[in-house]
């Protein structure tokens, strides 16, 4: 193939030796026109020996590590702004002499092998440098190459010394106008690269070892590679080092290429002058491995510029060239308006820009099913102009001419009047400080088919007291008073009808015909006979009523607190027992039955007894000691129609204050004024109050019911360890009062110091005497007691005064009220029966544990003590007794014995 070429350009030279001209002045006005005839001169390349003056070296940019890529941009040399193809490298002669900027050309040289047509285009010249990219045993990066060759040398091997490259970079910009005139559909040119140093002119094909990207010019690509093998690099050389990277220096450890050996390009560096290319190295398994491109041959196939004009494909889905015209399609449908049923299509090709006119049938061309002509809706349809960039569907409309369609219809499906529902009342408390309210509802669902309805009215109404009515489901809050044993009557009535007219007007008429009805509306039909009444009483009676009898405000009295499971209130008849009614809840449904309710249910509420509880309705003591004033531990369970009691906010329970009691039959005499009965109750001359404490939601019971625990506190007491002294605390009046908001309960400590304070002073005001006693269950240690669970504060302590009714084993009975419990606000009463044996103080004859008299018990002359008092004591002995105070504690007992003792042995020997 160099054989051919270097016969070929021989000739050429020849042409274009007479008018040869020397290089144009680096940095003058640039032009890809040359000013003169070029000659190719001789054909080179890089297998060429360094000292034969034709080792023509080059290298094409990819446009990577900061090199412009390739790139179509229009410019003005002198013939008018037009599109050149631009791309960059550097290209040399080595070996031959020094390169600068006023000895040196490059040319790019295009050939069409169809038309026989050559270009020679001027690159412009850019101030690369490749000497040091060149330099043999280069010694640094930068500065003087190493051996430098002298100025006037030439045609030197750089293991001889070393040349400069000055200015070797170039800028090519081919015309595309010229190549590829206007009206190219499809052409290529090959490229060949021709270096001028001086006078020494040489070629060689262009190849570039990578793939451009094709770039869009005029209707067409631009595309430049050199075939498929472009990545092909062959070894021009022997002891070329294999290095790791890029511009590597220092010794490569004996590894080299293999000169001859065609290796695969895998990655290229651009970062300096000179690229150097990365190929995968059959001698180390495939790593990639680095050598300057003046020692690689490329592979490939001589570079070609080619343009291809594109296509397009036309809109009627034809294939053309871009400057050809396109056909489009036309469809014209004719169809019915109302079915849109297709009457006919037709089917047409037209050009591009071409004028078109398509109008409707005449009337008659078409008819329908029953024979009646189609006539063009609307008139006069017509669809004109020049036909555009993409098909056209056009659509003729018709219609035909009907009669007056309106009629009354009977709804498919209808049914006679019916409705479902529920309706109800129930015990409701809004506020907490106030009884219970009813609440009372409908919730009617008109379920029968009907086209229309209208003057729907729900009632909720009792005779004599209220009567309300809504169109929407209704919900009323009442006063319980006025509704006790009386009936509330539910009601739901409306009108229907199920008939409708189904109205037309004509909308396109002319002459005498209508071509077409339109629907105007549909309405419902009111006139007789089709206008019904329904109402729900007529079909279940005295069902739709509903008896308000809850046990509300009713005191039940039983015997003990096991018995509060057994209450019965109103409407329980036949329930198992302690139930009160809280609520009643019927449903009908017209659809299951026309007559009677679906569904009919009462509700209630419940107390009782806890079975953890450790109250005892039976307490047989063995004297008098104490009991537990606290009920003990109940249950409340509720279920209501509206499952209202599932609400977080539920509220059954009234708060107004201390209203439940503990009537004693008696109490210490000093708790007598503190306690005395001025409840609504008499049962007792004392009450003690009574607070609800604690009140722990349980959750719901099946999910339905929701369940309580409640548990009582009474004012705490406490007793004195030696005196017996009871000093009360009023914690019902702190609870109380917290619960209304006015204050907040005392701590342990605080009560400790009020309690100790209280005790101080009553004992003394009701003694003469300083209380040096403790109280019993006020210190940290008693687990039941300030300090712990408190339940050893709630203690009724049987009175031991001589004065007292209490007699031992006789029956006596405490009463427990509480007041105003759940919903109904009901009264609870029972019983707390109790006896003691023995009495816990008295003389010898009353069998008492403890024995506190004043009567001898045996015969003076059987005393085995005596003490001989002086006659000067006496006088002493006088007036110190006669000081002694005459109260006695319960009635029995001196207070001041121990300071009258200390007091006598100061005067007498008393010999104990």
């Amino acid at each position: 193939m160099k054989v051919k070429h270097w016969l070929m350009v021989i000739g050429f030279s020849f042409l274009f030796a007479l008018s040869f001209f020397s290089n144009p002045t680096y940095g003058a006005a640039y032009s890809p026109y040359p000013s003169h005839n070029v000659s190719p001169g001789e054909v080179g390349g890089k297998d060429q020996g360094w000292k034969s003056s034709r080792k023509l070296v080059y290298d094409v940019y990819s446009g990577v590590d900061g090199k412009p890529r390739w790139q179509i941009a229009n410019r003005d040399y002198g013939r008018g702004t037009q599109p050149y193809l631009e791309f960059t490298g550097w290209s040399a002669l080595v070996g031959y002499h020094e390169h600068n900027a006023s000895n040196q050309e490059t040319y790019l040289w295009a050939m069409n092998q169809r038309t026989g047509k050559s270009y020679i285009y001027q690159a412009e010249i850019t101030d690369l440098d490749a000497s040091k990219d060149l330099e043999y045993n280069r010694q640094n990066s930068t500065g003087e190459v190493y051996n430098a060759c002298p100025k006037d040398a030439y045609n030197k091997s750089n293991d001889e010394c070393n040349m400069y490259y000055h200015n070797v970079g170039f800028v090519a910009h081919i015309p595309l106008n010229e190549l590829f005139p206007n009206g190219t559909t499809e052409d290529t040119w090959k490229l060949k690269i021709i270096k001028k140093v001086e006078n020494n002119v040489v070629w060689d094909d262009l190849k570039v070892p990578f793939h451009f990207s094709d770039l869009d010019f005029s209707l067409g690509k631009i595309s430049l590679d050199s075939g498929l093998n472009a990545g092909n690099l062959v070894m021009a050389n022997d002891g070329v080092a294999r290095r790791n990277y890029p511009r590597e220096t220092g010794w490569s450890g004996g590894r080299y290429f293999t000169n001859n050996r065609t290796y695969q390009r895998v990655a290229q560096n651009e970062a300096n002058t000179v690229v150097w290319y990365g190929v995968s190295s059959p001698e180390e398994a495939g790593q990639t491995r680095w050598a300057g491109s003046a020692y690689w041959i490329f592979g490939g196939q001589p570079a070609k510029l080619s343009y291809k004009i594109g296509q397009k494909t036309c809109p009627d889905g034809s294939i053309v060239n871009l400057d050809q015209t396109c056909s489009i399609k036309v469809d014209i449908k004719h169809v019915d308006a109302k079915s849109n049923k297709i009457l006919r299509e037709d089917h047409h090709k037209i050009k591009i820009g071409s004028d078109y006119s398509y109008t409707s049938e005449n009337k008659g061309v078409f008819k329908d099913s029953q024979n009646n002509p189609y006539v063009a809706a609307p008139l006069n349809q017509q669809y004109k102009g020049k036909a555009p960039e993409n098909n056209l569907s056009f659509t003729f409309t018709y219609k035909s001419s009907l009669s007056d369609p309106t009629r009354i219809v009977e709804m498919e499906g209808s049914t006679e009047g019916m409705t479902k529902g529920d309706y109800l009342w129930e015990l409701r408390r809004v506020n907490p400080s106030k009884p219970s309210q009813i609440y009372a509802s409908s919730n009617f669902e008109i379920t029968g088919k009907h086209y229309s309805v209208r003057n729907v009215l729900n009632r909720i109404s009792t005779n004599g007291v209220f009567s309300e009515q809504s169109d929407k489901p209704m919900a009323l809050l009442l006063d319980l008073k006025n509704l006790q044993n009386k009936n509330i009557q539910y009601d739901s009535s409306y009108e229907y009808t199920n008939h409708y007219s189904e109205n037309y007007m004509c909308k396109d008429q002319q002459g005498s015909d209508c071509f077409d009805w339109v629907y105007k509306d549909t309405t419902a039909v009111w006139s007789e006979p089709y206008k019904k009444v329904f109402d729900l009483v007529k079909h279940y009676g005295e069902s739709l009523r509903l008896l308000v009898d809850p046990s509300f405000e009713k005191m039940f009295n039983v015997t003990g607190a096991k018995d509060l499971q057994n209450i019965t209130g109103n409407g329980a008849s036949g329930e198992k027992g302690g139930n009160l009614i809280v609520g009643k809840k019927k449903a009908i449904d017209m659809s299951k039955d026309k007559t009677k309710v679906v569904f009919n249910k009462n509700y209630y509420e419940r107390f009782k007894q806890a079975a953890t509880s450790k109250a005892k309705d039976d307490n047989n003591l063995p004297t008098q000691s104490w009991i537990d004033i606290s009920p003990g531990t109940m249950e409340y369970e509720v279920e209501l129609p509206t499952d209202s009691q599932k609400s977080k906010s539920f509220m059954y329970q009234r708060k107004n204050g201390a209203n439940s009691y503990y009537y004693a039959v008696d109490v210490d005499k000093s708790l007598r004024s503190t306690y005395q009965n001025q409840s609504p109750y008499a049962y007792t001359k004392y009450a003690l109050p009574l607070q609800l404490e604690n009140m722990k939601d349980q959750g719901l019971v099946n999910d339905t019911k929701r369940s309580y625990t409640l548990n009582w506190t009474s004012d705490y007491f406490f007793v004195g360890k030696q005196t017996g002294f009871i000093q009360p605390f009023p914690y019902t009046k702190y609870l109380r009062d917290m619960e209304q908001g006015k204050g907040k309960l005392p701590s342990a400590d605080e009560i400790k110091n009020i309690v100790n304070q209280e005790a101080k002073k009553n004992y003394e005001q009701q003694t003469g005497q300083k209380f040096n006693d403790t109280l019993l269950h006020a210190d940290s240690n008693s687990k039941e007691g300030l300090y712990g669970s408190r339940t050893n504060l709630n203690r009724y302590y049987l009175p031991i005064s001589s004065d007292s009714a209490l007699k031992a084993k006789q029956p006596y009975e405490n009463k427990v009220l509480l007041a105003n419990m759940g919903l109904n606000d009901a009264t609870l009463i029972f019983g707390q029966k109790f006896n003691f044996e023995r009495y816990l103080v008295g003389s010898v004859v009353d069998d008492a544990y403890v024995v506190e008299q004043h009567d001898p018990t045996v015969e003076i002359a059987s005393y085995p003590h005596q003490v001989n008092v002086k006659n000067d004591q006496q006088p002493k002995i006088n007036a110190i007794t006669k000081d002694h105070s005459a109260e006695k504690l319960f009635e029995f007992r001196k207070t001041d014995t121990l300071s009258l003792y200390n007091q006598l042995k100061k005067v007498i020997n008393l010999g104990i």
